[in-house]
């Protein structure tokens, strides 16, 4: 734990306007918006996206969800918009779930984790113990499939998709860029020094690395319903950068 040193979930938080965050991490998000004012923008559309998705899976009445690079459980998370369910979040960073916790409180329907998500094995059990034995999930990866480099996310989510039961449900956003220009590169640097390196995608490869899991719905994250957010073209740069939404289902 390294109190000096900015983390990407409390970062998230600040720029969603959260209170859970350090000095090191307000400064290392005021450095990034003065390179990329949209990055609030962004995540913006990454949490209308999530919650589109618990409204959603609450309507299906999905009963347990798995959240992965969970980040700070504030503004309209999953145990928020899904009260009914059990709910296990996770993160890697342990200021990040040991203020999670905090906010949570003694809800035994909530659990948060401190785990890797490149090392599934831990998470699986304790999605086993905190679900009573049941596979049948709705699994959210929004908002950090993007930080994990190709191997360890294919991997990963193949690992997620054999232990999951048939009607399994799983949510990905996914950065993609037309051209890598001079002013985005400094700012993916800017994001590295911060503790975050970006793996953009195209719509391909990321068919290819989510597979076996069937595809249901892959959009622009502003075209899908119930988002409401959306990026202004004066605000897109000259890279063309977007997000995709991911909808995928473990057949059988």
């Amino acid at each position: 734990m390294d109190p000096n040193k900015p983390n990407i979930s409390r970062i998230y938080d600040y720029v969603l306007g959260g209170q859970h965050n350090l000095d090191v991490d307000r400064n290392a998000a005021r450095q990034i918006l003065q390179m990329f004012p949209a990055y609030s923008r962004w995540a913006r559309l990454n949490r209308d996206f999530l919650q589109a998705m618990a409204r959603r899976w609450a309507a299906e009445e999905r009963a347990h969800v798995l959240d992965l690079g969970s980040g700070m459980p504030t503004q309209g998370h999953f145990h928020s918009v899904m009260p009914s369910a059990r709910v296990l979040y996770s993160d890697n960073d342990p200021v990040t779930v040991e203020y999670a916790r905090e906010i949570i409180g003694n809800n035994p329907a909530v659990a948060y984790l401190q785990a890797d998500l490149r090392d599934p094995e831990p998470l699986l059990s304790a999605a086993e113990r905190h679900f009573n034995g049941e596979r049948k999930v709705a699994i959210g990866c929004i908002g950090v499939a993007y930080l994990i480099d190709d191997a360890s996310l294919e991997r990963t989510l193949r690992i997620f998709h054999d232990w999951a039961a048939p009607g399994s449900i799983l949510a990905l956003s996914q950065t993609f860029v037309g051209e890598l220009s001079e002013s985005l590169q400094q700012v993916l640097a800017q994001f590295k020094r911060s503790g975050a390196e970006f793996f953009h995608r195209d719509e391909a490869v990321l068919r290819r690395i989510v597979a076996p899991w069937e595809v249901r719905e892959l959009a622009p994250l502003e075209s899908w319903p119930g988002v409401t957010s959306q990026i202004p073209a004066s605000e897109r740069g000259d890279a063309g950068v977007g997000m995709y939404g991911v909808c995928l289902v473990r057949p059988g």
